[in-house]
């Protein structure tokens, strides 16, 4: 009676602290669009819708069954075969809460695709010894005997395409409902990948309209309650109204406040910056001009020094000049002295 989605699987820790493997299907939002009646169409069912499109994305005809029964456009639509008809009304949307924790249900889903398989994955065959040069390890084996009947039987189990059937799983048991979500936790595996189909079937044994009542009953009730908390909500007292409002006054007005110190601070901070920006490069200036005066005066005393040391180096090669040309001078006061002596004794 329920048509989802399969979206996972996880756990559920029950009350004893066990570990249950959980199946979560998406049963919701899902509609009944149409009935079939025995004088129109020869049997009773349900035409039931699941999931929500835009228009433009459902085809015209189911878009057409949809407008008739004042539904909005439907991803899927399947058929349930009962023999009452009576319990929901065409337009009506079915609620999770339909199922309870402990209900046993049937669901029908499309394995997974494997594609071409041997025999051993596909039916379980053993296959043949793995060594030993048997040279047959994963094949099929005879098909059957050659004279009689001499042909292969309806039925054999060859290699062949796997996957991608209709399955069906009777006695899954309802572990929890999520209604807002429209959730339904069912204990074990589910045929299918995510997000693939997925039926749910509800056995005999439960009674729907007794479900039904109770669930309407409950969503009024949610419905007034809320309605209260609103209501409540929406006329609070005076008192507090104003309260509200001068807080929210006092609040925007301290605001400011501390934006404007905030500002001032910043502007002080700034100006104290430059402040010290300025003394610091008055005292850079300062020092570099009396580096430069010191280096003049350094390099005025050291040009001094030495234009004195070139005078001296000037004057000593003069010195050297007189004092030779005076011994030049003796040398020859003495060679015409000891020409004359020689002179003399002659």
């Amino acid at each position: 009676m329920l048509i989802g989605r399969k979206l996972g699987m996880t756990r559920v820790f029950g009350e004893n602290g066990e570990s249950v493997p959980v199946t979560v299907i998406k049963a919701s939002p899902c509609f009944v669009i149409d009935r079939r009646t025995e004088e129109r169409d020869g049997y009773t069912a349900y035409v039931m819708g699941f999931g929500e499109k835009k228009e433009k994305r459902v085809k015209k005809p189911v878009l057409g069954l949809c407008k008739k029964a004042g539904v909005p456009g439907v991803e899927i639509i399947r058929e349930f075969r009962t023999e009452d008809t009576s319990v929901f009304e065409v337009g009506e949307k079915i609620p999770v809460s339909i199922l309870q924790s402990g209900d046993k249900i049937s669901v029908v889903g499309w394995s997974k695709g494997r594609g071409f398989q041997g025999v051993v994955k596909r039916w379980g065959f053993s296959g043949g010894p793995g060594s030993h040069g048997s040279r047959f390890n994963r094949a099929p084996g005879s098909a059957g005997a050659g004279t009689y009947p001499g042909r292969v039987l309806k039925g054999k189990k060859f290699p062949g395409r796997m996957g991608n059937e209709r399955v069906t799983v009777k006695n899954l048991e309802v572990v929890n409902i999520d209604e807002e979500k429209g959730l339904v936790l069912v204990k074990g595996a589910v045929p299918g990948f995510r997000n693939g189909l997925i039926l749910i079937k509800i056995s005999n044994d439960i009674d729907i309209p007794a479900r039904k009542k109770l669930a309407e009953e409950t969503a009024k009730s949610a419905k007034e309650s809320k309605g209260k908390k609103e209501t409540k909500a929406d006329e609070p007292a005076d008192e507090k109204v104003e309260q509200k409002k001068e807080e929210k006054e006092k609040t925007e007005v301290d605001k400011k406040e501390k934006s404007k110190k905030k500002t001032e601070k910043t502007k002080n901070e700034a100006e104290e910056v430059k402040e010290k920006d300025k003394s610091d490069k008055k005292k850079k200036s300062a020092e570099v001009e009396e580096s430069k005066s010191k280096k003049e005066k350094k390099e005025s005393e050291e040009d001094k020094k030495g234009k004195e040391e070139n005078k001296e180096e000037k004057s000593k090669p003069e010195e050297k000049k007189t004092e030779s040309k005076e011994a030049k001078a003796k040398d020859k006061e003495k060679d015409s002295g000891s020409k004359d002596e020689e002179k003399g004794k002659g």
